[in-house]
């Protein structure tokens, strides 16, 4: 059989629209006094996060500074003093091909089919997202101006752009060889 709590949580002389009653009486006198603590803490706490942010800033340039004089001065077996460049060049392209030939055996194989259909989707979806933007500028040009009936052909215009938006979108992600989000 279970217990019955004997916690109570007003007293029997107390209802909660009295204590809330209470409490904002209490604020209303000190209303003052509060908004002045709570803006003064937010000030404050503003002010120590620019502090810590610069103190990292420093910090990080020390470090940085630091790890430039130690590569300029010991370069260990195989490393270079100097950054190299990269360079739209010959061998660039000669590299570039020979993956590509890699990645892609032939004409007629899926990879290319792939490669492909996924630029074709990456540029309708760009093109839906221009014209989505330009449809919600214009959504909330007809609702500011007032202007009813614009604004509901624009909302339906905006659904129906909305279904091959969505297929589009699908498939530039399920062509996705592998999910972006597990890089970082």
């Amino acid at each position: 059989m279970a217990a019955h709590s004997k916690i109570q949580l007003l007293p029997h002389d107390r209802t909660l629209k009295s204590i809330v009653s209470e409490l904002t009486d209490l604020y209303l006198k000190h209303r003052t006094k509060i908004s002045r603590t709570v803006y003064l803490t937010l000030f404050f706490a503003l002010l120590n996060r620019i502090r810590a942010a610069i103190a990292e800033q420093k910090a990080a340039a020390i470090r940085k500074a630091s790890s430039r004089a130690n590569a300029g001065t010991v370069a260990g077996k195989g490393e270079a003093t100097k950054h190299q460049k990269v360079e739209l060049n010959r061998e660039f392209f000669k590299n570039l091909f020979k993956l590509l030939r890699i990645c892609i055996p032939g004409w007629k194989s899926k990879e290319l089919r792939l490669l492909i259909s996924h630029s074709i989707f990456l540029v309708i979806r760009t093109l839906i997202s221009l014209k989505v933007a330009a449809m919600d500028g214009a959504l909330v040009s007809s609702l500011v101006r007032g202007k009813g009936k614009d604004f509901l052909i624009g909302i339906v215009w905006w659904m129906v752009i909305a279904v091959p938006a969505t297929f589009t979108n699908s498939m530039a992600c399920i062509m996705t060889p592998y999910d972006h989000r597990h890089l970082y």
